[in-house]
């Protein structure tokens, strides 16, 4: 459901159509308001936290979509490798709850451009607008496929799933961008502390715009 229009809901299927409804007016598989056509099987559709006028999507081999309403317009396709697998939990890309910021379990692809080898199996966070990456979070150790992934209503926490494992991260304090302690934590790959906690300095900057902004 959309926080923002409580009577729109929206559904993903195998069939690669993703279908935005209002309940107030469902009669038949024909009623949706809008259609949105994928290359592949969709696993996933969520509308953003923020205010409701984002849509992502993540289809079931190696493309996460941004829609822009309220005609739902397709405003972004980000390639990302988290290909089907029939033994994993299907990956599924979702909201950062204070900030249009989109973020998925990453399945490293040879086949996929781009790839690398020795490649981690992170969550990788983007720009909803240019489809750069922001972070990568990664446990050292951990060479599991992180499928699914949700953040506590804050922001603060955030819990993934990983095979028989569950992660716990937790947001560290911010640091001035001047201090050695910050330069030290430019890496694209976050090492998290004791006990699993982690920091992530780029996305925290960004959250903490967002609450400006509400303020």
């Amino acid at each position: 459901f959309s926080e923002r229009e409580p009577w729109m809901v929206v559904t993903s299927s195998v069939d690669s159509v993703v279908k935005v409804w209002d309940v107030r007016n469902i009669k038949d598989t024909s009623s949706s308001i809008a259609e949105l056509k994928h290359e592949k099987a969709v696993n996933s559709a969520y509308f953003s936290s923020t205010n409701g006028n984002k849509l992502l999507t993540t289809d079931q081999h190696s493309q996460i979509r941004i829609y822009e309403g309220p005609c739902w317009n397709l405003s972004k396709i980000i390639p990302h490798p988290h290909r089907q697998f029939q033994h994993i939990t299907p990956v599924k890309a979702c909201w950062h709850p204070l900030a249009d910021i989109p973020f998925a379990g990453r399945y490293p692809d040879p086949a996929f451009p781009g790839y690398e080898e020795g490649e981690l199996r992170t969550i990788d966070f983007f720009n909803p607008t240019s489809g750069e990456s922001v972070l990568k979070l990664h446990q050292p150790g951990m060479d599991k496929i992180i499928s699914l992934s949700q953040f506590n209503p804050t922001g603060d926490f955030l819990l993934s799933g990983a095979s028989s494992s569950i992660i716990v991260w937790r947001q560290g304090p911010q640091v001035d961008e001047e201090s050695e302690e910050a330069k030290d934590k430019t890496e694209r790959t976050i090492k998290p502390r004791t006990n699993g906690a982690s920091l992530w300095p780029e996305l925290g900057k960004r959250v903490h715009k967002a609450k400006e902004k509400k303020k």
